[in-house]
């Protein structure tokens, strides 16, 4: 592997994780009309599969809306709801190859139902989802492939809706990790592996979508998390604090969330041993 593709791993790690969050609608986002083809059937599914869901049973969701959709496979409903807790069970496992089964699993789940809904909102939070947490640990070159795809998704919920949570998290992360990387390998990623998601970042713009999704979506752990690495890497520790401490303060709604409390008392145990070091 040419060495600067070793180093562009570097883009994989860190709050690229956090991608995987996808809250409920966001204030003032249009919600896409449900797809449903034998509408008693497939609603009892679902009904079925969102309550073990929320139960905090994500394999049981994920068996009634597989099963499903063996004799369904054109179900987007059941599609992007497979999508979501295949990306569950991915964050909840600590087995980095059974990771990368269930995010791929998430991603073949979110592409089906992108092919066939390519503007549903869900659909495209929990493509992003599936394809940020596979970023997280796959090769310089499909990261690169991924972010682009992310990139581009966001971009697209952005325009439907300029007040989409999700997609201002996401890119906050994206800019944030490519800017991560040190001159030198921005420019040999740029010229080998250009795309937007790498030639246009900048630490202004990881500040503005985190500081956006924050504000949109203020009990969203992941989302103070996020935007408190950033606002450690620009050097503005005492905001970082802040957003950390109202962080550790939320209550847990959603998989991983307590990963993010404690990354969170982390952080701040750090910060606070700097200060008074």
């Amino acid at each position: 592997m040419h060495p600067f593709l070793r180093g562009l791993r570097t883009l994989r790690s860190g709050a690229l994780a956090v991608l995987a969050l996808c809250p409920g609608t966001s204030a003032g986002a249009q919600t896409s009309p449900v797809t449903l083809f034998d509408p008693s059937a497939s609603l009892g599914v679902v009904e079925r599969a969102e309550r073990a869901y929320w139960e905090g049973d994500a394999t049981a969701s994920l068996r009634l809306l597989e099963s499903w959709l063996t004799n369904t496979p054109d179900d987007v409903e059941a599609l992007w709801r497979a999508a979501r807790a295949s990306v569950a069970l991915g964050i909840i496992t600590n087995q980095a190859a059974v990771e990368s089964h269930w995010y791929r699993n998430g991603m073949a789940h979110s592409n089906e139902a992108l092919r066939l809904d390519s503007v549903h909102v869900e659909v495209r939070r929990w493509a992003v989802a599936s394809k940020g947490k596979l970023a997280v640990g796959t090769g310089a070159r499909e990261t690169a492939r991924l972010a682009q795809e992310i990139w581009e998704l966001c971009h697209g919920l952005l325009e439907d809706d300029p007040d989409e949570s999700t997609a201002h998290h996401a890119l906050g992360i994206l800019h944030y990790e490519v800017m991560k990387l040190s001159r030198f390998k921005r420019f040999l990623a740029r010229m080998f592996l250009g795309n937007e998601a790498l030639s246009l970042a900048s630490w202004e713009k990881a500040v503005y979508h985190h500081e956006r999704a924050v504000s949109l979506e203020p009990d969203i752990i992941a989302f103070r998390v996020g935007f408190a690495e950033t606002l450690m890497r620009r050097d503005r520790k005492l905001e970082a604090m802040d957003q950390l401490r109202r962080a550790t303060s939320l209550p847990l709604l959603h998989p991983g969330d307590s990963d993010y409390t404690g990354l969170a008392h982390r952080y701040l145990n750090e910060l606070s041993a700097e200060r008074n070091g």
